[in-house]
């Protein structure tokens, strides 16, 4: 399972890059290069457009078109992309097209956004009535339908800017909004202040340029606009950066000799010495380094002290158990269902109740879900934000996929399940990784069924707790967090 092991645990940063395009640049659509003159944006005095070349530490990975023209009484959005990356010593392409229809001041009315990885599409429309968002998630023969409360208009990223534009920039100017991100199903607020006025070089040459500083979930990202609103450059976490080029240039050059870029090699914790035996590992204490504002969640299971972390593997048979469903108030967040984790939905609450097969037990249900997860779910590297539905309806997945899938399924029998993230030791370093824990009656303990342990060893470091809307928490991290081991044993 070593080998196995070590590919599954790099892919929690997979569903974060991803996140990250939808939630800030929301670009999309697979359209070959063949065909990408047939996508070139409308520009003029009726639209705003542009083609950008998409680059992850100087390296391209992707490009995108981006158009805003006016229909009607407000405005029709079309994004586009093409990602191209290196998973599991194969090169993987993603596509994604994201439409939008805004009113006349560039608020949200209606979105349409598909993500395509060559294994499964993840499609999610969605439409403003009133104060709530309906929308609605496809995923291949099953859909599922939110309605999601929201307070004032609605933008992405992109209108927002044109909105501002639409005001007039000003140096000092900051504005405040809800932004919906695909990424969580959710709104969320976006700080956006434009910080100066600023030469550029551009395809044209240099040009004055506004240089604007947007803030949104944690995480920086700076942009560059012209007079007309097109954006020019953009630069994001994990050395994402967007340059604006022509069609051809973004979409036939600069992709450079060799591989493409393997984003989970460039994001592994390295340490000083190998660990022996860490599926075994029943105790690890290290020093953590470069978290910044994160605070690791300090439970029975793990404790923090200063820099110093402890874990210990909890005992499986000093646990607790009850009788199926759960009942008490207390722990209703880890029962409920969610945009990710569509416990509710009639075919996860059939396969759950068929997986368990009358079992009322919590511990003894518990464990047949993990086992069930990890025999039934193929192992292989899938490039999506991750959903239980859509897991089913896929039989595959990375650590991500058996997370929500397996949370799904014991919330569907009453039992109170949440995901984890964080970081997990293999092949001599730390890799981000993905994983659940379960209420026993006494305490939490842990479950991964993408390595079929419960509970899960003690190199398993958890750093957030929550669904793959929270995963992006995580990037503020990626790249500067620093491990030391002082005690493995």
């Amino acid at each position: 399972m070593g080998g196995v092991t070590s590919q599954l645990a790099r892919f929690v940063v997979v569903s974060v890059w991803i996140a990250l395009m939808v939630a800030l640049w929301q670009q999309g659509d697979g359209t070959s290069e063949q065909g990408a003159s047939r996508l070139l944006p409308q520009t003029g005095k009726t639209g705003l457009g542009a083609w950008m070349g998409l680059y992850m530490n100087d390296k391209k990975v992707g490009y995108s078109s981006f158009a805003i023209e006016p229909v009607g009484e407000g405005y029709l959005l079309t994004d586009r992309s093409v990602l191209r990356l290196r998973m599991m010593e194969q090169d993987q392409t993603i596509t994604a097209h994201s439409t939008a229809e805004t009113d006349s001041a560039y608020a949200l009315r209606s979105f349409r956004v598909r993500l395509q990885s060559g294994v499964g599409d993840f499609e999610v429309a969605g439409m403003v009535d009133g104060a709530a968002l309906a929308v609605t998630t496809k995923l291949g023969t099953q859909s599922d339908v939110r309605s999601l409360p929201i307070d004032g208009p609605v933008y992405l990223p992109s209108t927002l800017r044109a909105r501002l534009v639409a005001d007039g920039l000003e140096v000092g100017a900051t504005r405040r909004a809800s932004v919906f991100d695909a990424a969580a199903m959710a709104a969320a607020p976006i700080t956006v202040e434009v910080v100066a006025r600023e030469p550029l070089a551009s395809l044209d040459g240099p040009v004055d340029a506004w240089r604007l500083r947007e803030s949104f979930r944690g995480i920086d990202s700076t942009v560059w606009l012209d007079d007309a609103g097109a954006v020019l450059r953009e630069e994001g976490p994990l050395g994402l950066v967007a340059i604006r080029e022509t069609a051809e240039r973004a979409t036939g050059h600069g992709w450079g000799q060799g591989s493409l870029v393997d984003l989970m090699d460039a994001v592994a914790v390295p340490i000083a010495a190998p660990i022996a035996s860490p599926r075994e590992l029943a105790h690890l204490r290290v020093r953590v380094a470069g978290l910044g504002s994160l605070a690791p969640p300090d439970d029975e299971r793990q404790r923090l002290d200063g820099d110093a972390l402890t874990v210990d593997r909890e005992s499986l048979a000093a646990s607790d158990t009850f009788a199926l469903p759960y009942t008490r108030p207390d722990h209703a967040a880890a029962l409920a269902a969610s945009g990710f984790v569509q416990s509710d939905h009639p075919r996860l609450k059939a396969v759950a109740a068929e997986i368990v097969g009358g079992e009322s037990d919590a511990r003894a249900a518990a464990v047949k879900l993990r086992r069930w997860v990890y025999e039934e779910i193929e192992k292989r590297p899938v490039a999506s934000i991750p959903n239980a539905l859509q897991v089913l309806e896929m039989g595959a997945g990375d650590c991500n996929e058996h997370a929500v899938l397996f949370a799904a399924l014991a919330r569907a029998i009453g039992l109170p399940a949440r995901i984890a993230a964080g970081i997990v030791y293999a092949d001599g370093v730390f890799l981000y990784h993905a994983w659940n824990e379960v209420w026993l009656g006494r305490q939490w303990v842990s479950v991964d069924a993408a390595f079929d342990q419960m509970p899960a060893d003690a190199t398993h470091v958890k750093l957030i707790a929550g669904e793959p809307d929270r995963h992006v928490d995580l990037v503020p991290v990626i790249g500067k967090l620093t491990i030391d081991v002082l005690d493995a044993g």
